[in-house]
């Protein structure tokens, strides 16, 4: 911006001719001046703006002042050429430098002792000038020798960041004959929805109501008078109630978050270091970034009312987690609930799917 010049622009009335009069009987030149409708605009010089400010104090007029800005973005002066200079110069340097290594592997106990062999066998130290940064093959290999689980190393290299990805080879598992001599039995009384069933006799049907310990699919085959022991494998799923009790404090304390930011802070000294080492390592802390969390202390009291939003909701999340894989939760009822002085306690009775079918052996005889 230039700011030695500024733009003066009001509305033009008897006070403005006062006002024009007065700069002319200070001697503090205008130039520009011109008249557009019902609005007058002049350009002054910026050392003249407190005198401007007097006069309008004493008319009570109202301006519209602003710097004049140049026709140009970049002016041809040596402040604007060492700043091209170094847009240009300084991301490339940078550039040459490996920042980052990160390595993403399937567990964070391999991505720790990746972390630590390179670190400490490979003294990896970063920044690092890419020229005497390991080659892709270098790297791989000796990775490859230290974790004989690796099947291949991936290497993908972007900017001053390198992401190291290992691929782990495929265990090899010993097959495992199926067990034959088997039934599958109720291991819980209810309603059959629906099965999956490898192989055996199914003695149920749908919407059939078993017991705990009937036989839901029968590992023996009966064919003219003859018995063939062909095992049972799969799964019975069934509906069956199940019901829990609760009990939980009245009053809940928590903490709520209000703010999430960080605190940015720029350590010169490292600058220092910087030109006094001759080596750029130190700008690695110069921007050093803390996370933060602002929390403020709430106390909820809970009453019967509350138990359906807020209580069943987290009842029903850790009936869920409780239960197998493929288990789900068809509906659910509150059957009583009931506060005394700090505490609140009911029943929930859920309707549950779940597969009920456990292995039990063939015995001599059946």
């Amino acid at each position: 911006m230039n700011r030695n010049v500024i733009i003066i622009s009001t509305k033009h009335n008897a006070a403005t001719s006062q006002l024009l009069q007065q700069l002319k009987a200070q001697r503090i030149p205008i130039r520009k001046l011109t008249f557009q409708k019902e609005q007058l605009t002049f350009e002054m010089d910026y050392h003249h703006l407190r005198a401007l400010r007097r006069i309008r104090k004493r008319y009570q007029l109202k301006l519209k002042i602003r710097y004049k800005a140049p026709h140009k973005i970049l002016q041809r002066n040596g402040v604007t050429l060492v700043g091209v200079l170094l847009l240009v110069i300084i991301p490339f340097v940078l550039a040459q430098f490996i920042w980052q290594v990160q390595t993403e592997a399937e567990t964070i106990e391999l991505e720790d002792t990746m972390d630590n062999y390179l670190k400490n066998e490979m003294e990896l130290e970063l920044p690092v000038y890419k020229g005497k940064f390991y080659s892709d093959n270098e790297l791989r290999q000796q990775l490859m020798e230290q974790f004989r689980q690796f099947s291949w190393v991936h290497i993908m290299k972007q900017g001053g960041k390198v992401t190291i990805s290992p691929q782990l080879a495929p265990k090899e598992t010993p097959k495992m004959d199926r067990i034959l001599n088997q039934h599958l039995i109720a291991s819980n009384s209810g309603v059959i929805t629906h099965f999956d069933i490898e192989r055996g006799i199914r003695k149920v049907v749908p919407n059939m109501t078993v017991y705990k310990g009937d036989t839901l699919v029968s590992g023996v085959l009966m064919r003219d008078d003859e018995v063939f022991v062909v095992g049972a494998q799969g799964e019975v799923f069934a509906d069956y109630w199940l019901e829990t009790t609760f009990s939980i404090p009245k009053t809940i304390h928590m903490q709520v978050l209000d703010e999430v930011g960080w605190h940015v802070q720029v350590n010169w000294k490292q600058l220092g270091k910087s030109v006094e080492q001759l080596s750029i390592k130190p700008l690695k802390e110069l921007i050093t970034r803390e996370p933060y969390r602002v929390f403020h202390e709430q106390t909820e009291t809970i009453s019967e009312q509350d138990i359906e939003k807020v209580i069943l909701p987290l009842l029903h999340e850790k009936m869920i987690r409780s239960l197998p894989l493929k288990s789900t939760i068809k509906s659910e009822k509150l059957l009583h609930v009931y506060a005394d002085d700090d505490t609140v306690k009911g029943k929930v009775l859920y309707l549950v799917n779940e597969n009920i079918a456990t292995p039990h052996p063939i015995h001599q005889g059946e």
